[in-house]
């Protein structure tokens, strides 16, 4: 596992990792799992993974934002470390009230950063992105805590956007 931030942050964060196998969506198994629940649920380490991810933030970051679920702890709490607006993506609009899929900051010509908590393929992050630029935001960077080194980076980089990654980590993708 590499690692962008101080060595004991890296492994109190390595503590939300749960042994595998673990399935994914496309039916591939991981030999471990990233837990974002076990880090969000620890205040101090959810406040000290957000000081973090904020200095993976562009200086001209305007707006932080994150797909529902996972993210919203810690889109939160970047939003509260950084005083910068936040913004959420659902996967599919909203049934009733205001039937919208993306919810908080106005994004209309914004600089907006996507925080995740794992990138894997990038495909998620994508997916976010273009409905963040459907909504008006200036979208060129992604943000998350754990990169998979699956494809993500190389994949937003074709979408004109790149990827920084508090830790990185293959994590046996099979």
């Amino acid at each position: 596992m590499t690692t962008s931030m101080p060595t004991v942050l890296a492994e109190r964060i390595a503590a939300a990792f749960r042994p595998g196998p673990y399935q994914l969506p496309d039916g591939r198994t991981l030999n471990s799992y990233f837990d974002p629940y076990r880090l969000t649920a620890d205040p101090l380490l959810l406040r000290e993974t957000a000081a973090a991810l904020a200095a993976l933030l562009p200086p001209d970051t305007e707006v932080v934002a994150g797909p529902a679920l996972a993210a919203i702890p810690l889109v939160t709490a970047v939003s509260l470390y950084t005083g910068l607006s936040a913004a959420y993506v659902r996967a599919a609009p909203k049934e009733h009230g205001t039937w919208r899929q993306i919810e908080g900051a106005d994004l209309d010509g914004r600089r907006t950063v996507l925080v995740d908590d794992t990138a894997r393929s990038g495909t998620s992050l994508l997916r976010g992105a273009h409905l963040l630029r459907i909504a008006g935001a200036r979208v060129t960077a992604a943000a998350c805590v754990l990169d998979r080194d699956a494809g993500a980076a190389a994949l937003l980089t074709e979408h004109r956007m790149t990827l920084s990654a508090l830790l990185t980590d293959p994590g046996g993708i099979q």
